[in-house]
C-alpha cells in the first residue's frame, strides 16, 4: 500500500495550511526518497497519508512539504508567505560583470577553466560519479552576438563519455557579499541527464575543504523535472542530499535572471527578483553552519549524469 506513481489531479479543496491552492508543478514534481530512493510525486505522498494513513490535510501537506528528498528536490506544495521582491541593484555598486559581446572564447582576464575529469584533482567524477570530461574547446564553449553558450556532447577520445566546460573566475574575482545576477536561458539544455549549474565555492576554502568552507549554488536544474529551478547551500552541518534549499517554478523555455542576495546574516534566493528561499545565518560562530564569511568565486558549467543529474538515466 504505497504512494501511487500515477500523476494525480489536485483535489479542489486542499488547502495546504491555508493556501487555496497547490500549484500544479510541485504537486506532479517528482520527490525521492533519502532512505530507500524510491521516487513518487509530492501529491502522490500528500494523497497517500490522507487515504491511506487517515492524516488531515494539512498534516499530510506539512508532513511532505517539511521532509527531506534526495539532493535537495523539492515538495513543498504551497507557500503562503507574500513573495518578497528585489529591487533592481544600485549600478553604482557594479564590480564584476561580463555582457559576452566579443564573439569567441570567453575574456580570459574574467574566466579560466576546470578541466578534465577531476581525476587530477583527487575527485573522480567531480566529487558525484559525472559522466563528463571538461574542456575549454570552442565546440564545448563560445560567446556569440553577447550570449554566452555551454555544450556538454558525446564525443570519443576521452575518459569520460561526454564533454563539456566549467568556467571559473577562481584568482581572478572573487566576492564577499552583495547581489550576484545570472542572466540565463536552459531550453536547449533539457535532456535527461543534463545537470546545468550556476554556482560558488570558496576562494581560499578558510575552514577547510568541501563542504567545510561551504558552496553556494544561485541556480541548478536536471533534465528530467520541466520548469523547476533550485538554489541551495551546503555547509558542514547540511549538505548532499541534507542541503538547505529552496526551489522556483518558471517556464525552462524563457530566459530569467537567478540570483543571490548576501548578506552578512542571510542570503536570498530570487528568480526574475522573486524571492524564493531564504537562507539565515543562525549563529555567529558555528562554522559547521554558516561559513559564508569569506570570499567565493563563480562557477558556470554543464555536468552529465551524477548522483541527481543522472538519477534517471542519460539520454544521448
Amino acid at each position: 500500500n504505497q504512494p501511487s506513481t500515477a500523476t494525480p489531479t489536485i483535489p479542489e479543496m486542499l488547502y495546504c495550511g491555508g493556501c487555496e491552492t497547490c500549484t500544479e508543478s510541485i504537486w506532479n514534481s517528482p520527490a525521492t526518497a533519502l532512505d530507500n530512493q524510491e521516487t513518487y510525486s509530492c501529491g502522490s505522498r500528500i494523497s497517500y497519508l490522507i487515504n491511506s494513513l487517515s492524516y488531515e490535510e494539512d498534516a499530510a501537506c506539512s508532513a511532505v512539504g517539511t521532509a527531506n528528498y534526495a539532493e535537495g528536490q523539492p515538495c513543498a506544495p504551497c507557500s503562503c508567505q507574500s513573495p518578497q521582491v528585489l529591487n533592481d541593484p544600485d549600478p553604482a555598486m557594479l564590480i564584476f560583470s561580463d555582457e559576452f559581446e566579443t564573439d569567441g572564447a570567453p575574456d580570459a582576464t574574467k574566466w579560466t577553466y576546470d578541466l578534465g575529469d577531476g581525476c587530477s584533482v583527487g575527485i573522480c567524477g567531480w566529487g558525484n560519479d559525472e559522466s563528463q570530461y571538461y574542456t575549454s574547446s570552442p565546440s564545448n564553449v563560445h560567446a556569440s552576438n553577447g550570449v554566452l553558450s555551454i555544450t556538454a556532447r558525446k564525443e570519443n577520445g576521452f575518459s569520460r563519455p561526454y564533454t563539456s566546460t566549467r568556467m571559473v573566475t577562481r584568482g581572478l574575482a572573487s566576492f564577499k557579499y552583495g547581489r550576484v545576477q545570472f542572466r540565463a536561458n536552459i531550453a536547449k539544455c533539457k535532456a535527461t541527464g543534463t545537470w546545468p549549474a550556476l554556482w560558488m565555492l570558496p576562494e581560499t576554502w578558510q575552514y577547510g575543504g568541501w563542504p567545510d568552507s561551504g558552496e553556494i549554488d544561485v541556480m541548478e536544474a536536471v533534465g528530467f523535472e520541466t520548469d523547476l529551478f533550485h538554489g541551495s547551500v551546503h555547509t558542514r552541518a547540511w549538505h548532499g542530499g541534507n542541503s538547505k534549499s529552496g526551489s522556483m517554478s518558471a517556464p525552462d523555455q524563457d530566459w530569467h535572471v537567478f540570483e543571490i542576495d548576501w548578506q552578512e546574516t542571510t542570503i536570498r534566493f530570487a528568480v526574475d527578483g522573486l524571492v524564493y528561499y531564504e537562507f539565515d545565518r543562525e549563529s555567529t560562530t558555528d562554522k559547521t553552519q554558516w561559513p559564508f564569511d569569506q570570499e567565493f568565486h563563480l562557477i558556470m558549467n554543464i555536468a552529465v549524469g551524477g548522483a541527481w543529474g543522472g538519477l534517471r538515466g542519460i539520454d544521448d
